[in-house]
């Protein structure tokens, strides 16, 4: 069998990106596998707050006694993070043969085929369904990797779909207006199965309407169908009651901040409550509390250290900074603390730090390590406010050294994010 360490770096060296965005290559794979996407699924996508959506569906279902998988990315420790079955990443040796499983299948292709490749996510997706199917999970929830309609999971008729919001990202894939971002983000909802919205903008809104009306869909909207009130932070999380028309759960804990994760708690929750419908499933009260107070996400606004107050967060988009911001506001109000900002140069890096300019708060920035996508140091724009560092450690001992104690905030990038949490807490072989 192929060793952990082989598989992972084998997986790296595919492409990141194909010629033609169709699904003829990963539906090629999954032929070869025997198709293994032909289970039950949840299917999560939004520009923003999808991690946390489909992780918080995952433990509600889990709660319920379910046996669940989940399909994310990125990884922020160590790459088995993005498949995992009842919140457990998969170990070296499942994942390794795994590995061995799709590249045997990827193989006799390429032998039938000359020429015949897929890309590292392709590869990765049918991983994550071999793995789902040969172990039997009752369910699985599947994040997008980017988009919707045209992104190799939208390979499955999932039981519910779940846009968590849309916005500007990925314009050279996506297009560069609402419209064009929802209308690839609306292609996961499928014929006569639900889909779960964010309140969204009236563009977006059109152009999932469009879908629904030829899909006949039924579609459920946050603040409309239901929703979340009475929150009040509670330590570092925090407490609300969500609605439908089924009733009220009151006063339900979640361990994540932020106005923003409470709506996508509540999109979590009606979408838990439709699969299992769907299934035949019983899902109780106290389960959706159970499996919402066990929904830890790593890397969004995540503390990781008291004294001194070091938190991190994987906003990495206008809009991921724009709700940053509302949060830092929730959290901190007008208390000093430093942001240490990286971004990824194929980003909209100019609206990001005019976003974070406008806050009472230092704005130190610095580049995304090890990263060839990252935004040269000399690249960000001036502003008065304004330090760059070579390295975030740099930063972050500037501010150790000056404002120890006061918060620091480490952000703009989830490979950035993903970096500190390793080095602080010293991931092997990631």
């Amino acid at each position: 069998m192929t060793s952990y360490e082989a598989a992972v770096a084998a997986i790296h060296q595919l492409p990141r990106l194909a010629k033609t965005g169709g699904h003829e290559r990963i539906t090629a794979l999954l032929a070869a596998l025997g198709h293994p996407e032909r289970g039950q699924y949840v299917h999560v996508t939004g520009t923003n707050g999808k991690g946390s959506t489909a992780n918080a569906i995952a433990h509600i279902l889990m709660a319920s006694g379910l046996t669940v998988g989940l399909y994310t990315s990125p990884f922020i420790m160590r790459f088995n993070e993005r498949i995992a079955i009842d919140g457990v990443p998969l170990d070296d040796d499942q994942l390794a043969r795994a590995y061995d499983v799709v590249a045997i299948a990827l193989a006799s292709l390429q032998a039938a085929q000359p020429g015949f490749g897929v890309t590292e996510f392709e590869f990765i997706t049918a991983m994550a369904f071999w793995v789902f199917d040969h172990q039997g999970v009752d369910l699985a929830v599947i994040e997008v990797g980017i988009g919707g309609d045209t992104d190799s999971t939208n390979v499955i008729t999932p039981l519910v779909s779940v846009i968590t919001s849309v916005g500007l990202d990925h314009a050279k894939l996506l297009g560069n207006t609402l419209a064009s971002v929802a209308t690839h983000k609306a292609g996961i909802i499928k014929p006569e199965r639900p889909v779960v919205t964010a309140a969204l903008p009236a563009e977006a809104a059109a152009a999932v309407a469009a879908k629904v009306a030829t899909t006949h869909s039924r579609w459920l909207v946050d603040g409309q169908d239901f929703g979340v009130d009475h929150a009040t932070m509670v330590g570092w999380g925090q407490r609300f009651s969500y609605w439908d028309d089924q009733g009220r759960l009151a006063a339900l804990t979640l361990p994540l901040v932020g106005q923003i994760q409470q709506h996508n708690a509540a999109l979590a929750i009606q979408a838990s409550k439709l699969a299992a419908a769907a299934l035949h499933w019983p899902l109780a009260s106290k389960e959706i509390r159970r499996g919402l107070a066990a929904s830890q996400w790593p890397a969004r606004m995540e503390k990781l250290s008291d004294d001194p107050l070091i938190v991190i967060d994987g906003a990495h988009n206008p809009q991921g900074i724009a709700a940053l911001r509302d949060t830092l506001q929730q959290v901190f109000g007008h208390q000093s603390l430093t942001l240490i900002v990286g971004i990824l140069a194929d980003k909209d890096v100019a609206q990001m730090i005019t976003l974070l300019e406008h806050t009472p708060y230092r704005l130190w920035l610095v580049p995304v390590p090890d990263n060839p996508r990252a935004e040269a140091l000399a690249d960000y724009p001036d502003a008065a406010k304004l330090r760059r560092f070579e390295t975030w450690q740099a930063a972050l001992a500037a501010h150790l050294a000056d404002y120890r104690d006061e918060p620091v905030v480490i952000t703009g990038s989830l490979y950035l994010a993903s970096a500190v949490r390793q080095a602080l807490f010293a991931a092997p072989n990631a």
